[in-house]
Parts: C-alpha cells; sequence; structure tokens
C-alpha cells in the first residue's frame, strides 16, 4: 500500500511540474539567440522576468497566477543587448556582489542569467535593487520594462 502510496505521489509530483506555463523554451535558447532572465526571490516572494528579441514576460508569484505577456520596444532590446556585449558572459559567475542584505533575509536574493546560442551564463546571488557594477545596466533595464512594480 506504501508503495502505490508513493507511486501516486511520484506521478502527481511529475505531472504537477511539467507546467505548460514554461515562459522559455527550448527554440528561444537555439543558436543564434539571445535572452535575458532576472529572478528575484525569497521564502515568501518570488519575481522573475524573461526577456527575449520579441516578448517580456513577467512573473509575479510562484504559483504562476499573476503573469503579464507583452511584446518588447526594438529600442529597449538593443539597449539591452548592447549593456550585454559590454559584459564577459564568462565571468559573469565572478562579479562581486555589493551587499548581502539577502543572505539573512534583508532583500529578496537576484540572479540575472543571459542565455546565448543556447548556452547559459549565470550571475552570482546579489540583493534585489542593489545589483553589482557590472550588470547594473542590463538589470535596471530589465527591471523598467519589466511589469514587476505594475498592479
Amino acid at each position: 500500500m506504501k508503495k502505490i502510496a508513493l507511486l501516486i505521489l511520484t506521478l502527481a509530483f511529475a505531472v504537477g511540474c511539467s507546467s505548460t506555463k514554461k515562459p522559455v523554451t527550448k527554440a528561444d535558447t537555439a543558436k543564434g539567440s539571445l535572452s535575458f532572465e532576472y529572478v528575484a526571490s525569497t521564502r515568501g516572494a518570488y519575481k522573475k522576468v524573461v526577456v527575449t528579441s520579441d516578448s517580456i514576460v513577467t512573473i509575479k508569484d510562484h504559483a504562476m497566477k499573476d503573469v503579464v505577456s507583452k511584446s518588447i520596444n526594438k529600442s529597449d532590446w538593443n539597449q539591452l543587448v548592447t549593456a550585454s556585449e559590454k559584459v564577459s558572459l564568462e565571468a559573469l559567475n565572478d562579479v562581486q556582489a555589493p551587499s548581502k542584505k539577502h543572505q539573512f533575509d534583508g532583500a529578496l536574493a537576484a540572479n540575472l542569467k543571459i542565455i546565448k546560442d543556447g548556452k547559459e551564463y549565470t550571475s552570482t546571488t546579489f540583493d534585489h535593487g542593489n545589483p553589482p557594477v557590472e550588470i547594473k545596466s542590463m538589470v535596471v533595464k530589465i527591471l523598467m520594462i519589466s511589469d514587476l512594480d505594475k498592479k
């Protein structure tokens, strides 16, 4: 009986984890593509912004009930691309966070991921609202064009 219950729970978990609301698809990370993912979270909060060359998807909660998708302005996209070209993607994980409030729940823990030509480059964790200098222009632009602060 325990094995059956465990099997049912495993299947339910597998089905539940295969959500159709996934904002980034494999086609988005194909060769020649570029996208940006910004995630800020803590135990009780979750914010995610995914920016591609044609859209901005803003997720405001863990359950993905508050999701806003819209097209991106070409000027905004070009500014993000230009800012990303000024950063060494291989060294993105080595940037130093200017503060560490996220380590004791003083701020949401944030990361910036850049997906280029199917390869992922992720920053070190930093405080939401206080990104490292090297990626600040990208983070500020992503937050500005997202719907995170809009009701």
